[in-house]
């Protein structure tokens, strides 16, 4: 018994003494605004009602999408790339994902984010396995439907924390 307390008070007095190392402002990555289109999203990853959460985890979307317009001219080379969409506030319903121009507002990965922004799916239904996310497992939006997109590996990974506004 005296050793269990012991333990215990070691690990709070670590945990007081390490408190505010770990709650200082890490540096706000920079966010980018730009307007454009999602053309897929992973089908098994879409949620137009945020579920209810009962633990820390936060849920996601995966989408590919096609920028239009950036308001940062240094951006204006990369047409397509992969979001992560975080589902703080909510999901996006059928007719946002579908609409012919959205105001996106994105930024970069975090050091401590380990996403590639496509995400991952089962092997098979009856398996707990999973592979990393291919172009087969997405599927197209309204305004994606013609669109000829680059192999997933070879777009940039950016994060939307916040729901596209839907400008059309």
């Amino acid at each position: 018994m005296k050793g269990n307390i012991t333990l215990i008070s070691f690990v709070f007095i670590v945990l007081v003494l390490t408190c505010p190392v770990l709650s200082q402002d890490q540096p706000k990555p920079k966010e980018t605004v730009g307007e454009g289109v999602v053309v897929a999203f992973q089908k098994k990853m879409r949620y137009p009602v945020k579920p209810y959460t009962r633990g820390l985890g936060t849920f996601a979307e995966f989408w590919i999408v096609r920028m239009d317009k950036w308001e940062d001219e240094t951006r204006n080379d990369k047409k397509y790339l992969l979001v992560e969409f975080n589902l703080y506030e909510r999901g996006l319903t059928d007719c946002e994902i579908n609409a012919k121009k959205l105001q996106f507002t994105l930024r970069e990965r975090r050091e401590n984010e380990h996403t590639d922004c496509t995400g991952s799916t089962f092997k098979s239904s009856d398996s707990n396995e999973t592979r990393p996310a291919e172009l087969s497992d997405y599927e197209r939006t309204k305004p994606g439907k013609l669109e000829e997109l680059p192999p997933l590996k070879s777009l940039p990974c950016l994060i939307a924390d916040k729901p596209p506004i839907v400008i059309e």
